[in-house]
């Protein structure tokens, strides 16, 4: 795991358990009724940590993708000039 995605997932355990304990009643909020919030951050941020997670193998795999086009270049590789397309020709903005 990446250093984001340990810190979503210890921000979301920080969040996430307070939360259900001040939800269900087992810790009482008293006049801070504001700490009912931190149990849909935790939630949000627990999103978050699976979408990191998620969006982390991905870039291992294009990276790993791209190292092996870096290894074997194709023999087509667009860097020549490209003719435009008939009817969108590049023009020089007029000055006025």
């Amino acid at each position: 795991m990446s250093r984001l995605t340990k810190i979503l997932l210890a921000l979301t355990i920080i969040n996430f358990v307070p939360g259900m304990l001040f939800v269900s009643g087992i810790v009482g909020v008293g006049k801070f009724p504001g700490l009912y919030a931190t149990f849909p951050v935790g939630a949000t941020l627990y999103g978050l940590f699976l979408i990191s997670r998620m969006l982390e193998q991905e870039v291992a795999a294009y990276d790993a993708e791209q190292r092996t086009h870096e290894e074997h270049p194709t023999p087509d590789n667009h860097s020549e000039s490209v003719e435009p397309l008939h009817g969108h020709e590049h023009h020089e903005p007029m000055n006025a």
